[in-house]
């Protein structure tokens, strides 16, 4: 599953989740900003420990596959879902934390695809810097 259409995705729940139960907006811009804080030192994590590879196509690259980045998603709608169905009763405090989930997931896979594309270009520029060696007999 692509990356920008699980953010996209995210992004929709939230925008038509505050329309059908509004919350004040600093309760939003809060929630989404706590949320987006605590995902990017994990997306940082994750970055760092995918394997990142050019390929011998130009402008392509080989990158490990990881089922976390799923999970997270699953995990965030999951505690979306959650909160909303059993601290409805709350207020707009409740589906302001589920945005933050989802604000969660979104900061780790931009951040950790940040990193990836840095190790990408850092690894390019090893190979094009490096001089080929030699064939060995």
């Amino acid at each position: 599953m692509s990356p920008i259409i699980l953010v996209l995705l995210c992004a929709t729940a939230i925008y038509f989740g505050e329309t059908l139960n509004p919350a004040p907006l600093w309760e939003i811009v809060a929630a989404l900003v706590v949320g987006a804080i605590a995902g990017v030192p994990f997306g940082v994590l994750r970055g760092i420990h995918t394997d990142v590879r050019p390929t011998d196509r130009p402008g392509v690259m080989y990158l490990g596959s990881s089922w976390i980045t799923g999970a997270i998603f699953i995990i965030a709608f999951g505690i979306r879902y959650a909160v909303r169905a059993f601290a409805a009763h709350q207020g707009e405090m409740s589906g302001a934390f589920g945005d933050g989930a989802l604000a969660f997931a979104i900061a780790f896979i931009v951040t950790s695809y940040i990193v990836i594309y840095r190790k990408y270009e850092a690894e390019l520029a090893g190979r094009l810097a490096s001089p080929a060696a030699p064939p060995q007999p």
